[in-house]
């Protein structure tokens, strides 16, 4: 009995330590390219004229030719996800959507915004 405890608990423990290591390298990934990306993207959001002024924003995934930006708004009412090419040096906006915004179904969900990189395909 106490061998498959013992078992059991050392299974939830890889588990758990597994999805920590993951996320703790996600947020690490994010801040190093919003770090070293920043002043590409500061301000390549106000092309957009449905956003206003913003928070703050993270690099979500940048790999010189196409870039994920999460952009929380001023007084962070929403988070909008903007996806850029680029073209002879110049990053254009080709994609844009919003993840979450306190008028809609999806509130709540600032930042770390880290699950959607990993799944984005980028």
């Amino acid at each position: 009995m106490k061998n498959i405890f013992k078992k059991s608990l050392l299974i939830v423990l890889i588990i758990t330590s597994a999805f920590i290591v993951f996320w703790v390298g996600s947020l690490i990934k994010c801040e190093i390219l919003t770090n070293k990306y920043y002043d590409d993207f500061e301000y390549a959001y106000t092309n957009n004229t449905m956003l206003g002024e913003i928070e703050y924003f993270k690099v979500l995934n940048c790999d010189n030719k196409k870039a994920e930006i999460y952009y929380v708004s001023k007084g962070m009412t929403g988070g909008d996800v903007l996806t850029f090419e680029k073209e002879n040096d110049i990053w254009t906006q080709t994609n844009w959507e919003t993840v979450w915004s306190t008028t809609g179904s999806a509130s709540s969900v600032i930042y770390p915004y880290w699950w959607h990189f990993i799944y984005s395909g980028l």
